[in-house]
């Protein structure tokens, strides 16, 4: 099955919407967002993150496709144009097509974007007991931190940072 990833077009606001209603109702705890609030947004809201992540030099989303269809996606962004503060985000493929480097594809894809943008470290927040999710990062590098924080909007979730050296690469 052919695979190929690439960076979000402005004029795919459905697929983001689709990938990300997706991997909310698949995985509801792992993303710090309720699905019927992320669902209750305008379309005007996913045209312009659509176009910010398809041309901005801080932000973009990065989009997994086998056989022509969206299966998977990631985000990478620089926290206020920092080039310190660069993060991995909302990272999610669909279950039948997990387990075969797809999604180590994807962050990697995002992770090299972020460090051609001139980040040395990029950091990823992942919930607090979401086993399967460390280990994924952790065997892509990433090493687990001190640092906790409540979800900014959910208080109720804590997550963990993941931080991941660019001179790795």
């Amino acid at each position: 099955m052919q695979e190929q990833i690439q960076r979000i077009r402005p004029d795919q606001a459905d697929v983001l919407r689709g990938l990300r209603l997706s991997g909310l109702q698949e995985a509801p705890d792992a993303f710090g967002r309720r699905y019927a609030e992320v669902a209750a947004r305008p379309a005007q809201y996913w045209d312009e993150h659509v176009q910010r992540y398809a041309s901005s030099s801080d932000s973009a989303t990065f989009v997994l496709y086998r056989a022509g269809k969206p299966v998977g996606m990631a985000g990478a962004y620089l926290e206020g144009g920092r080039r310190d503060h660069a993060y991995i985000c909302n990272m999610w493929v669909e279950p039948a097509f997990r387990r075969g480097g797809a999604g180590g594809r994807l962050v990697d894809t995002a992770t090299r974007w972020l460090a051609e943008q001139g980040a040395e470290r990029i950091n990823a927040w992942v919930v607090d007991g979401n086993q399967p999710a460390m280990r994924f990062y952790q065997t892509l590098g990433f090493v687990r931190c001190s640092e906790q924080r409540c979800h900014p909007a959910l208080p109720e979730v804590i997550e963990a940072l993941l931080a991941f050296d660019t001179a790795l690469l």
